[in-house]
């Protein structure tokens, strides 16, 4: 993966880090364990531990660590558009008339999540520290067009969303960062999702499974982006 371009689906992993050359998650996640020394401090109890055996636990830790940031941003964000008042009036009126489709203008939004994982770490069946990581993830989503079809949302159109996703391990920052991505290549809506509860999936031919890119360019990139509510004019 190329310091450029960054490939649907989309993880919270892949976002973090898929940017380091050539390095995959679990590396990357382990480098940044590594460079914080935070194994070493957690193991200085334990008598003549090799400077390799402290390398091995990095590496451990950085590959249960990459499993756990495996999250798919786009479905964060369809899960809670999901809840969506709007979506879900809109849904229902075009349930009742098969066939037809509204679409509607979603103000400037935020969507906020934060995950706890642990990894626990024993040396002779002895618990010896349980590293606690946090990651944070905030979508502030601008000017979204959501199409909703038969019941169901079925496609988002004309949005930026702006991605901030920050890890820590023991209260130590590891990574953070914020980017500009196009909502319509982070968001998979094949099929499209139902919208109201106990509803199934719309079915439509699968789409070719191959990743697709999308157009990060680091000139592109904000340091930050004003958040403003987008009225008619």
């Amino acid at each position: 993966m190329s310091s450029s371009t960054l490939y649907a689906p989309l993880t919270a992993g892949a976002f973090l880090f898929g940017d380091s050359p050539g390095a995959h998650t679990a590396e990357a996640v382990a480098q940044a364990i590594s460079q914080q020394g935070a194994a070493r401090s957690a193991l200085r109890s334990v008598r003549r531990l090799s400077a390799s055996s402290v390398e091995t636990v990095d590496r451990e830790i950085g590959s249960v660590t990459g499993r756990l940031l495996d999250l798919d941003l786009g479905e964060i964000l369809v899960s809670s558009w999901q809840k969506y008042s709007k979506l879900i009036e809109s849904a229902e009126r075009t349930q009742a008339a098969p066939g037809s489709e509204e679409i509607v203008e979603l103000v400037t939004h935020r969507v906020s999540s934060t995950y706890t994982p642990h990894v626990d770490l024993a040396v002779e069946r002895t618990l010896v520290h349980s590293f606690e990581f946090e990651l944070e993830l905030v979508f502030d989503v601008i000017g979204l067009e959501a199409v909703v079809r038969d019941g169901a949302l079925a496609m988002v159109r004309a949005g930026e969303c702006v991605v901030t996703a920050t890890l820590t391990l023991d209260g130590a920052r590891l990574a953070k960062k914020r980017h500009l991505v196009n909502l319509d290549l982070m968001v998979r809506l094949d099929p499209p999702r139902p919208l109201i509860s106990g509803s199934d999936p719309v079915r439509t031919p699968a789409a070719d499974s191959a990743a697709t890119p999308i157009d990060a360019r680091p000139s592109r990139w904000p340091e930050a982006v004003p958040l403003r509510s987008r009225g008619r004019g």
